[in-house]
């Protein structure tokens, strides 16, 4: 089934005034409802997600969790629902661009960025008090309104609960936080805070911190390579927010703000002119990144070994449609332990020490050495590695 759009007609209670983006998830427009005269942001998933429960569990939970939020930083929803076979999520329109639109121009000053972010945490901190993370804090995420005297946060579709326990491998490369990649199941406020750090980074240096060729080869650099400086980048900023910042970006979670509201007593000072002085992280990278695979249970680990932001949560088990018990799946291959520490040596060749994790991921469920490959060569960015890797592999099983 095909999306024809829906601007320029009516849909439900809403007239479509124009499309503003589109993605794998759906459309977006902006549109006017009828009723109450009131420009809105319509949200629709595309139809060929429809029929996936997963998807719509999703999108609806986008719906449930943001309803649930009131504060001027936070956009609000109005509305979701069903209309002729298409899910819907009607929310307000913020008139302004993103922070990645206005990256586009040029980096921020320090204490305009300061400004911003501190608007952000205040949203953060109304969301973690309900018990929500929002788990993919970034400039697309953050939008400003015309005047650019406010920012809201935007787009909770991957947004959980801090009590539930599904230990999913969700968010964006370029932002997510070490403990997300590794797919732990208690992840909580201390994740936004990271992503919150990398997209206050990618502020006041135009840039992320983190850049590579594919979303796998930054996620290892997320677990195991150092903070670069931003005075690096750009020599002009403060002691204060490299301190800040490093103290953001702790690859150990507990090395982190324990909060935002810490966080912001610290945002707060660099306003003024002041150096905050926050305890700063201890543990290299690599360190941290080895001790937290050896502590995490391997049946804790996320069966997967896609990258994050490609598996939309689950939906938990009451909202479920009932089925019929399915069939237990045959148990997956016991492969040898050479056998997987050569298909992490040559995979690591290629992305680097995240080779290690998804290796581990990906024997779960791969029916032989072949089809193990055949799952972790889509992490490699190139196709001249992607069949290097490929050659060696079937090699390997013959």
């Amino acid at each position: 089934m095909t999306d024809p759009g829906l601007a320029g007609r009516r849909f439900g209670a809403y007239e479509v005034l124009e499309q503003l983006g589109a993605g794998g998830m759906g459309r977006v427009y902006r549109a006017k409802n009828v009723t109450l005269e009131r420009i809105v942001a319509l949200k629709t998933l595309a139809p060929i997600l429809s029929a996936d429960e997963a998807f719509v569990q999703r999108f609806l939970k986008e719906a449930r969790a943001a309803a649930r939020l009131n504060h001027p930083n936070i956009v609000q929803i109005y509305d979701f629902g069903c209309e002729e076979g298409t899910y819907y999520l009607a929310m307000e329109y913020v008139d302004g661009p993103s922070l990645r639109t206005l990256l586009g121009h040029a980096r921020l000053a320090e204490r305009d960025a300061i400004v911003l972010v501190r608007h952000a945490v205040a949203a953060l901190a109304v969301a973690h008090a309900a018990g929500i993370v929002h788990r993919d804090i970034k400039p697309d995420n953050l939008m400003l309104t015309a005047r650019k005297d406010r920012l809201k946060l935007v787009d909770l579709g991957i947004a959980k609960r801090m009590d539930e326990d599904k230990g999913q491998a969700v968010g964006t490369p370029q932002y997510i936080s070490p403990e997300q990649i590794r797919g732990v199941r208690d992840v909580d406020a201390r994740a936004d805070i990271y992503s919150l750090g990398a997209t206050l980074f990618q502020l006041v240096t135009g840039r992320a911190p983190y850049e590579g060729s594919s979303g796998a080869l930054v996620m290892s650099m997320h677990l195991t390579h150092p903070l670069p400086d931003p005075r690096q980048v750009v020599a002009g900023l403060s002691e204060g927010i490299c301190r800040v910042l490093r103290k953001m970006m702790a690859k150990d979670r507990n090395e982190r703000y324990p909060n935002v509201l810490a966080l912001d007593r610290d945002l707060y000072k660099l306003q003024l002119g002041q150096t905050p002085e926050p305890v700063e992280p201890s543990a290299s990278g690599i360190e941290t990144f080895v001790s937290a695979e050896r502590s995490v249970p391997v049946a804790a680990r996320t069966p997967s070994a896609r990258s994050a932001a490609f598996t939309p949560a689950e939906p938990r088990a009451e909202d479920r449609p009932p089925t019929a018990t399915p069939a237990a799946p045959a148990p997956a291959p016991a492969f040898r332990e050479e056998d997987l520490h050569f298909v992490e040596v040559e995979l690591a060749r290629h992305i680097g020490p995240l080779a290690r994790l998804l290796v581990k991921r990906a024997a779960k469920s791969a029916a032989n050495l072949v089809a193990l490959g055949a799952g972790l060569e889509k992490n490699i960015p190139d196709e001249e590695g992607r069949r290097a890797f490929r050659a060696v592999v079937r090699a390997r099983a013959s």
